[in-house]
């Protein structure tokens, strides 16, 4: 896979997420968290907003970087994986350390196959 249409396709992922985080966080936080007590709705979609914020940045990153060589779009790519790689940890120890019951499995998944994009073409 060449690296522009790796970069392409996590940035465009990574955008959209970014986007909708931020366009309906209380419907997102629904979504993922299910019925929140009324006092905690508003500062999750606040929190929710800023994740959707930190994955518009670094889709819009990849984006704006995929025209970049092919050697330093491969280094872009490696930190892109790593960088996934913590998050996705991140989401999974919400279980183990007894913050959730469950990790959420969509964005695990998402990570998963992004991770596998972003390392097949660097």
């Amino acid at each position: 896979m060449e690296t522009s249409l790796a970069l392409t396709i996590i940035g465009s992922v990574l955008t959209l997420v970014g986007v909708l985080f931020n366009a309906i966080p209380k419907v997102a936080n629904q979504k993922i968290m299910g019925d929140l007590a009324e006092e905690a709705v508003n500062p999750a979609a606040a929190l929710r907003s800023i994740i959707g914020g930190s994955a518009f940045t670094v889709g819009f990153t990849a984006l704006y970087c995929r025209n970049l060589p092919a050697e330093q779009a491969s280094t872009l790519l490696t930190a892109l994986g790593i960088g996934m790689i913590v998050i996705m940890s991140t989401i999974i120890l919400t279980k183990f350390r007894g913050f959730a019951d469950d990790f959420p499995i969509p964005p695990v998944v998402m990570f998963i196959i992004l991770i596998a994009i972003a390392f097949y073409a660097s």
